[in-house]
């Protein structure tokens, strides 16, 4: 399929051609890999992620029915909606074991579809909204149904990277879905004139729930940043689960942030570690807390936005020896 007719495709989609500033919607590419960090093969191994985000105010009618609830919540309509596709993989620490080592993570490809509601607040006197709310609902299947084996045996080929054995002791094909609440607040916003144009700094606390087959849990987290422009977005997108950070922004000058994270999760089930809902299944013992410390950089301009967010994660299992680390590359495109 050509980039055209891929673009065609997607709700709402169009060539910036003659199009408002306003108006452009915003596609983007995330990869998230632990080839992009330390290089090993362990627990999440893998994600990849496209999605498309509407203009401000493009919300199609047979979303808008969602205003009542969101005014409710968020105090106002819905802004923008989105759709994503993504896979995601796990695997042990031990990919050429066969069978699988029981105490590390099991194997398990992720294959799904988000679909996402996004409310931000009105703006203040010099044009700056203060919080934004997302809605989403993530479902797609788990198991061999996934692809997780053929996508990543291709990979390693293509890379000559050892031959993952341990997929026949995957979790087993499963339907599953999750839906989600993220509030994301810009507070404590500086302006300084260190630097032509000034050097902006802000923090940027949020607080979430996820409630399904897929993964319960609640969480909050503060991420930091200094740069200019910093109005311009939330932060960069990421697969979940991660910290505050969103597909929609603005284009415009060139603008450009560094920043720091934590995020602290309650978890009280993750299909990936708890094993399959309605059948037997490889499992570990999951912990109940989990913390994701994260640091990186974007840099926008014009239409297109560049991030890179390197992310440490604190032992997800009892058995799990260590944290874990992956890096995040993600490549934004309003058109």
């Amino acid at each position: 399929m050509g980039s055209a007719a891929l673009l065609a495709a997607l709700p709402g989609a169009a060539f910036a051609e003659d199009r408002p500033d306003e108006q452009k919607g915003v596609l983007s590419l995330a990869l998230e890999n632990d080839s992009l960090s330390s290089g090993d093969d362990r627990n999440y191994t893998s994600g990849i992620k496209l999605a498309y985000v509407s203009p401000s105010a493009g919300v199609p009618d047979w979303l808008q029915d969602a205003g009542d609830f969101t005014r409710f919540v968020s105090g106002d309509e819905p802004d923008f909606w989105g759709v994503s596709l993504g896979q995601s993989l796990f695997t042990p620490q031990d990919i050429a074991a066969v069978p699988a080592p029981p105490d590390q993570h099991p194997y398990a490809g992720w294959l799904y579809m988000q679909i996402l509601i996004g409310v931000e607040d009105d703006p203040d006197a010099s044009g700056r909204s203060h919080y934004l709310d997302t809605y989403e609902l993530e479902f797609g299947m788990v198991g061999p149904a996934a692809l997780g084996e053929q996508s990543q045996r291709g990979i390693h080929q293509l890379l000559n990277a050892p031959d993952p054995q341990g997929w026949d002791s995957q979790l087993e094909d499963e339907f599953a879905f999750a839906l989600s609440f993220d509030r994301r607040w810009r507070a404590l916003e500086l302006i300084t004139n260190v630097v032509p144009g000034g050097l902006e700094a802000d923090f940027t606390p949020s607080a979430g729930l996820t409630l399904g087959t897929l993964r319960d849990e609640a969480r909050i987290g503060l991420t930091a940043r200094v740069g200019q422009r910093l109005g311009s977005d939330y932060g960069p997108p990421r697969v979940r689960p991660s910290l505050a950070g969103v597909e929609h922004f603005k284009g415009g000058p060139l603008s450009w942030s560094i920043f720091a994270g934590v995020q602290g999760r309650a978890v009280a089930h993750n299909l990936f570690l708890d094993g399959n809902n309605f059948r037997d299944s490889a499992s570990v013992g999951r912990n109940p807390y989990v913390g994701d410390f994260q640091t990186g950089f974007t840099i926008s301009a014009g239409d297109w936005r560049l991030a890179y967010t390197f992310v440490w994660r604190t032992e997800e299992f009892a058995t799990q020896p260590n944290r874990q680390d992956f890096g995040a590359l993600a490549l934004s495109w309003r058109l």
